[in-house]
């Protein structure tokens, strides 16, 4: 049943139209260096928010065709990652690095309150097992055993990066699975550092390597399982057993691995987009080519929408796509 709608999925994509530049005014009149940065579709409506190097978040309600800035001025750093909580997705965390690194907003992003005095910051994971949402993790941008822990909603941060092997690499992108169950990625290009995959099943007190694979950015929790993609684009490594066991991923998806209804994952490969309904056994492509060498992608269950973003080095006029499905 599934593989029969993946297929019918992969051949209705046939006759699709190409990909739209939704650009459009997104970040205002001046970018920072590597423009947007990420996108992110809120979960329960038709809504896609964009983060562009400090310009903060950007809003668009009708698919990319225009975009409204959130918040306010507080938002100046490179954003990383928007993090929504599953019971109420007016509830956001973002992360970012070269500036404040945590922010969280309980309206939708009218507003947004930073979370201690963590800086320069990339991933950030929360546990969403304790209804408070006391305990988070985040990594320090391009810094080995760099690890932090709040035990009181971010407020405020401790170290426990230096519980990792002194010669692990960047430790950018936490996991957080359950109160007791964490995971890291030591990963990243200083010379004399090792990669891998760490595990914690106390708290974060004590660490065991689960891999030595290297992987790097923003992970994908779907169906029990994580999928992360590998360092430098090489492909996609998939974690079961609540991290404890890691494998290469075979096929041709590379990065940016996303969750599609129906228990799919969508993930791109140079500029294009594959599909599997078999967690990776087998993957379909999906639709045309994008135009441009995608940094990610994001889907939106409202529109029945995939979305793209590329980073640049300055404003760009073709920094985002959307590529809307039809019945």
């Amino acid at each position: 049943m599934m593989m029969s709608l993946l297929l019918g999925l992969a051949l209705l994509a046939q006759d699709e139209p190409a990909w739209k530049n939704v650009t459009s005014n997104v970040g205002g009149e001046t970018w920072g260096y590597a423009g947007v940065t990420l996108l992110a579709a809120v979960p329960d409506r038709d809504e896609i928010i964009a983060g562009v190097s400090e310009q903060g978040l950007w809003s668009s309600v009708d698919g990319g065709a225009t975009w409204k800035k959130l918040g306010g001025p507080e938002i100046k750093h490179r954003p990383h990652q928007i993090l929504f909580d599953p019971k109420a997705s007016r509830t956001f965390w973002v992360s970012g690095c070269y500036g404040a690194g945590i922010f969280r907003t309980n309206d939708g992003g009218a507003t947004f309150r930073r979370l201690g005095k963590v800086d320069h910051v990339d991933g950030v994971a929360v546990d969403f097992a304790d209804p408070a949402r006391r305990t988070l993790l985040t990594g320090l941008h391009e810094q080995e055993r760099s690890l932090m822990l709040s035990t009181d909603g971010g407020e405020t941060w401790a170290k426990i990066g230096d519980r990792l092997p002194e010669d692990s690499n960047f430790s950018t992108d936490p996991v957080i699975l359950d109160s007791k169950t964490f995971v890291i990625n030591a990963a990243g290009w200083k010379k004399g550092k090792s990669s891998g995959i760490y595990r914690s099943a106390d708290a974060g007190q004590t660490w065991a390597k689960v891999s030595e694979l290297g992987v790097s950015g923003r992970s994908l929790l779907s169906n029990g399982t994580i999928v992360w993609p590998a360092l430098w684009g090489s492909g996609l490594v998939k974690g079961s057993e609540k991290g404890a066991s890691w494998a290469k991923l075979s096929g041709p998806a590379k990065t940016s691995p996303i969750a599609l209804p129906g228990g799919r994952i969508a993930a791109l490969a140079d500029q294009q987009l594959y599909v599997t309904a078999d967690e990776g056994a087998t993957w379909e492509k999906l639709g045309k080519p994008l135009p441009v060498k995608a940094g990610g992608i994001v889907y939106s269950p409202k529109r029945k929408s995939f979305y793209a973003w590329r980073s640049s080095d300055k404003k760009s006029p073709d920094a985002i796509y959307r590529w809307e499905m039809t019945e």
